[in-house]
């Protein structure tokens, strides 16, 4: 696995490399924009180009740029909607741009509409962002939730519905997140369970989709719906499941992220602690 995490843009979006690096990091993720406003500036020819410079200088595989937690791809609300597909159409572009290869999203929440509706909508908004973004290369990565409330992807099923929708499933994966896989009942504590919930994630997603993971211990116990990180070995899931993954050679090639409290000190010890395994 290639280990990295979410590092920040303070400075701007050409500071993430260094900010990686600084850390340990072979890879990682990050937001290309204030990720709690709607509108962002778009990005120069200076930025990307000192962006791609800090990549090469430190030597970084291309990883994952997380969406806004604005954006809900299931929206009942119209203007919610609207504002989640053209947001959705700048993070594409940006991070073709920015020459990485997944966008990676959370599914949404269908608000009473019911699950299948909710589906049909989120698959609905990609096949409308790939027609109108400026982008053919960049995937986009369903992310594994908690199912908390009317969150959709608290099963791998549901993640494979929306897929199984699009016009453009080539151009769609999957971000599994231990944390909330968790949460959401998959029980990869131990290696029999660990075993099954692969097996599972294999018929309903197919391995060759699943693109990136985040690693994250829960806060929550077993099928508890919350979605609270702890760091490496700090919470209910232990350290088992981390060292199951980082030495399955099944997802030796696969970006590995740390999203865990703390950032830069606390990524470097949960990096030097998931390289140990």
């Amino acid at each position: 696995m290639i280990l990295g995490a979410h590092v920040s843009i303070a400075g701007g979006v050409a500071a993430a490399p260094q900010n990686a690096a600084l850390c340990g990091c072979q890879t990682f993720q990050m937001f290309t924009r204030n990720q709690l406003r709607w509108k962002a500036e778009p990005l120069t020819e200076e930025q990307v180009t000192a962006f791609r410079a800090g990549m090469a200088e430190h030597h970084l595989v291309p990883g994952t740029v997380h969406a806004s937690y604005l954006v809900n791809l299931a929206a009942r609300d119209p203007d919610l909607l609207a504002r989640s597909r053209t947001s959705m159409v700048s993070e594409l572009e940006r991070t073709e741009q920015l020459g990485l290869p997944y966008l990676v999203v959370h599914p949404g929440a269908h608000r009473g509409q019911g699950t299948a509706a909710g589906i049909e909508v989120a698959a609905a908004t990609l096949d409308e962002v790939f027609r109108r973004a400026r982008a053919r290369h960049a995937m986009v990565l369903l992310e594994t939730t908690s199912g908390a409330g009317s969150v959709l992807g608290g099963t791998f099923e549901e993640l494979a519905a929306i897929r199984g929708l699009c016009h453009n499933p080539a151009r769609v994966g999957y971000c599994v997140d231990t944390c909330h896989i968790f949460a959401a009942g998959y029980d990869i504590r131990f290696l029999h369970g660990y075993n099954a919930t692969v097996a599972q994630m294999d018929r309903a997603l197919g391995l060759a989709n699943v693109k990136a993971f985040h690693l994250n211990d829960s806060k929550g116990t077993l099928g508890s719906h919350v979605d609270r990180h702890a760091r490496i070995g700090q919470g209910q899931l232990g350290t088992n499941p981390f060292r199951y993954l980082v030495n399955d050679l099944r997802f030796a090639a696969h970006p590995g992220i740390l999203e865990v409290p703390g950032e830069t000190e606390a990524y470097a010890e949960d990096l030097a602690l998931l390289r140990s395994f």
